[in-house]
């Protein structure tokens, strides 16, 4: 039960720690000693129990996969209500579509019905957030790390973001490049993808290689933070991802020098 308890404390801190040391070295050293440290008392997947195996885990299950619908999911459409609470992984259940979860017609029943465990966070006093740890897969190009929704006083999602990492990023760029119309900008990071109105930035993909690539580890080679919102003459970008964006063009990242 102790193992139990440090293997949740250990992905929740993964998840929602995300955001904050994505963009602070310091902060993101501690948690890796922090990880480090609890991964120790981690049963292995070879001499663990079976009731003691994370319950949100990167690698592939043991079961064959669920079919497909021959229907793509669309980002405007409600998603459905189900599973049973008890049995959903920490991380929520598999995402087989991106547009699964990255949905604007999502509301907060549903986000507390899909994730066991949902932190909610103040983005400004218009936008109330509910945050919750996501791993959509096992593959290189499955995404592990946090996803929030951000909902205005009506109930309506005004923005999405998503803070952690991928090996590659070619599922993610076109889900949002087709279903987002999110276009590529020349960058010295790994890859920058926006959604302009009026020459401003509204949307951000930023994606920065790791500080460390390890090939042990090849879900973790790229750094991936997402900001989608909603076209609105209301809501831009927060002020953190205005911020990172700012920053980086003065430092001649991306944009003209």
């Amino acid at each position: 039960m102790i193992r139990r308890n440090l293997t949740y404390a250990a992905i929740m801190a993964a998840c929602f720690g995300g955001p904050y040391t994505y963009f602070n070295p310091e902060a993101r050293q501690k948690a890796e000693a922090i990880w480090n440290q609890v991964s120790a008392y981690i049963p292995s997947g070879e001499t663990a129990k079976a009731t003691e195996s994370p319950v949100a885990s990167i690698e592939a299950p043991s079961t064959s996969p669920v079919q497909l619908p021959s229907d793509q999911p669309n980002p405007f459409v409600p998603p459905s209500l189900t599973g049973d609470g008890a049995n959903i992984p920490l991380a929520g259940p598999p995402v087989y579509d991106f547009l699964e979860v990255f949905n604007f017609n999502a509301d907060a029943r549903w986000v507390s019905t899909r994730w066991p465990r949902v932190s909610t966070t103040l983005a400004d006093l218009n936008l109330e957030g509910l945050r919750a740890p996501l791993v959509t897969g096992s593959q290189f190009d499955d995404l592990a790390g946090s996803i929030t929704y951000y909902f205005d006083r009506d109930g309506h999602v005004q923005r999405i973001t998503f803070h952690g990492t991928t090996g590659d990023e070619r599922r993610l760029v076109d889900m949002l490049t087709r279903h987002f119309g999110f276009k590529h900008e020349p960058t010295l990071d790994a890859g920058l993808y926006l959604v302009k109105w009026n020459g401003d930035p509204t949307s951000v993909l930023m994606l920065r290689n790791a500080t460390i690539i390890n090939a042990a580890q090849p879900h973790t080679r790229l750094n991936v933070a997402l900001e989608i919102n909603r076209p609105s003459r209301y809501y831009g970008l927060s002020p953190q991802m205005a911020e990172t964006v700012e920053q980086a063009k003065s430092a001649q990242r991306w944009g003209k020098p």
